[in-house]
């Protein structure tokens, strides 16, 4: 998987938002929002064969598409989630408000104008000719829950596959994507997230990912995994027996997960915020929990992490322009 990284952390005002404005262009124009912080942002994207896979985060500002933008790049589907903040304002005449959590779907034909509240985003970009046969004149702004729990699923594991360089191949990946988004576009019937024919079958990944699912739940329990998996107890509890048994998994998914975020220079929760999002009872009881995993405070974790960040070196942002211009236009 090809990938390339932009900050502008450590960027004087005014060169944060000349460089930030240049590197969206191509999607929307940035502007200051009304008695704001000059815009800046952070971006990654990862090129999935024709499909473009992005985790921003950014400040307070105005995004627009006006047509002569619109015009210029009809021919894509972009769906976000916004794990923290989100936009609110006009798309293509419709009233949108901000929903974290939920999916905003933009077929980027369309005009728009939208005030960004601090946020941090994961998107999918499609070109329209992978999705040939499917009506997006009835393209929802919102899908219904079944389908944003199902797409929110998606790209969590997305986020965390593109994270982590894992060696799918990328024409796969895109192959299974597509197939994924053309149902849910398509209104075909939706099933529960662990009920998906294209989630593994075996108890102990959908076990896994139920914990993760349920991390917030204080007292995740054997009985909680197995009623809502269907299984019984003793069929839990052999899956898990030759790890640690399955509240040390669930321990082990609270932690991982903590630290997944802290590595990921897209996450602007605090650590208050992420102790609670993984079902730890304060943060003081996180920090003990993971410094007894991990050697160090979530804290210093983080500002490693961040100093790493810091020092990376900008891409070259007319190789993400190419990018995006090519989407849908593939040799």
């Amino acid at each position: 998987m090809q990938t390339l990284s932009f900050s502008t952390s450590g960027l004087s005002d005014d060169q944060a938002f000349s460089e930030w404005r240049d590197l969206l262009a191509p999607m929307v124009r940035v502007e200051r929002a009304r008695g704001g912080l000059a815009p800046r942002g952070n971006l990654t994207c990862t090129l999935l064969g024709e499909i473009l896979f992005s985790r921003m985060t950014f400040n307070a500002q105005l995004m627009i598409r006006d047509r002569i933008c619109a015009d210029g790049t009809p021919d894509h589907v972009t769906t976000m989630l916004y794990p923290v903040g989100g936009l609110e304002g006009d798309l293509a005449g419709e009233a949108v408000s901000r929903q974290p959590t939920r999916i905003m779907a933009v077929d980027m034909a369309k005009q728009m104008f939208m005030r960004s509240h601090p946020s941090s985003a994961y998107g999918l970009t499609i070109p329209k000719t992978l999705l040939a046969g499917i009506d997006l004149r009835a393209l929802p702004v919102r899908f219904d829950p079944e389908r944003n729990r199902l797409l929110v699923a998606r790209l969590n594991a997305l986020s965390r596959s593109t994270q982590r360089s894992e060696t799918v191949e990328a024409p796969v990946l895109e192959e299974e994507l597509v197939a994924f988004v053309r149902r849910l576009l398509d209104r075909s019937r939706c099933r529960d997230v662990l009920q998906g024919a294209e989630l593994d079958a075996s108890v102990v990944e959908l076990a896994e990912r139920m914990i993760e699912r349920y991390l917030p739940v204080l007292e995740i329990s054997p009985a909680f995994i197995a009623e809502r998996l269907g299984i019984s107890r003793s069929t839990l509890y052999r899956a898990f027996e030759r790890t640690g048994g399955v509240m040390q998994r669930v321990w082990e998914l609270r932690l991982d997960g903590i630290r997944a975020a802290l590595d990921d220079p897209f996450e602007i929760r605090s650590l208050e915020a992420l102790a609670l999002a993984h079902g730890f009872k304060s943060v003081a009881h996180m920090s003990r929990s993971f410094r007894l995993r991990f050697g160090e405070s979530p804290g210093a974790w983080r500002r490693e992490r961040m100093q790493q960040e810091k020092a990376a070196s900008r891409a070259d942002r007319g190789l993400a322009h190419s990018w995006y211009d090519r989407l849908g236009h593939a040799a």
